[in-house]
């Protein structure tokens, strides 16, 4: 059994009160969510891999992105690794012609990375599963309990 959870960043929505960027890293085909509160300049920055838009000049990660291929190596993968003190730590597997290394990174950072270079991004299955949270998206719940209604009701049912 694998240590670590594959995840899509699902979303990047606004805290109400404080309006703080929060990350939301979906597990595929569930409700469960893991947030994470990031930056205003990352979350525009994984906004900006997520559209595909790319700047005239490189911003930070077009760079590090820019780097790491000068060099040869690859972006295998990013993981969030850990949670202290409620910030989440993340490393970046890179292939390099010297072999793999891993670097220890800001997981917003990390999965801006991962989203230039279409590297897949994993949670450590702990850290997920003491931290994730459900979201339901009530439009699509109240669709499907609505057709559920609609496919079991009968006519002694209004009677």
């Amino acid at each position: 059994m694998s240590n670590k959870i594959f995840v899509e960043v699902s979303s990047i929505r606004l805290e109400e009160e404080t309006e703080t960027p929060i990350m939301l890293l979906q597990k595929p085909n569930t409700n469960k969510v893991l947030p994470i509160w990031i930056g205003t300049i990352e979350a525009v920055s994984i906004a900006y891999a997520q559209e595909g838009f790319v700047h005239p000049r490189p911003q930070t990660h077009d760079l590090l992105l820019n780097i790491i291929d000068s060099l040869n190596a690859k972006i295998l993968e990013v993981s969030i690794t850990d949670i202290h003190d409620k910030t989440y730590f993340a490393e970046i597997k890179l292939s390099t012609h010297e072999g793999e290394l891993t670097l220890s990174s800001r997981p917003s950072d990390a999965i801006a990375l991962a989203l230039r270079s279409s590297a897949e991004i994993y949670v450590d299955n702990a850290v997920f599963n003491n931290n994730y949270i459900e979201i339901y998206d009530e439009d699509k719940v109240d669709i499907e309990e609505f057709t559920q209604f609609i496919n079991n009701v009968s006519p002694e049912d209004f009677s």
